[in-house]
């Protein structure tokens, strides 16, 4: 779940953005579907929280 959006959905996948030197993290970017589908949105890796079932 994102947590500013409350949005939910599946992790599809993460993309990370790397220095080429010392191969330090910049950013990272989650992309999530929506649960029985849609269209993937992306957001900041570090907004997205696991649901509690």
């Amino acid at each position: 779940m994102d947590r500013i959006s409350e949005r939910t959905g599946h992790l599809v996948y993460v993309l990370e953005e790397r220095t080429k030197e010392k191969y330090k993290l910049i950013s990272s970017q989650a992309f999530m579907r929506p649960v029985g589908g849609g269209i993937e949105w992306d957001v900041p890796l570090d907004r997205i929280r696991p649901v509690v079932e």
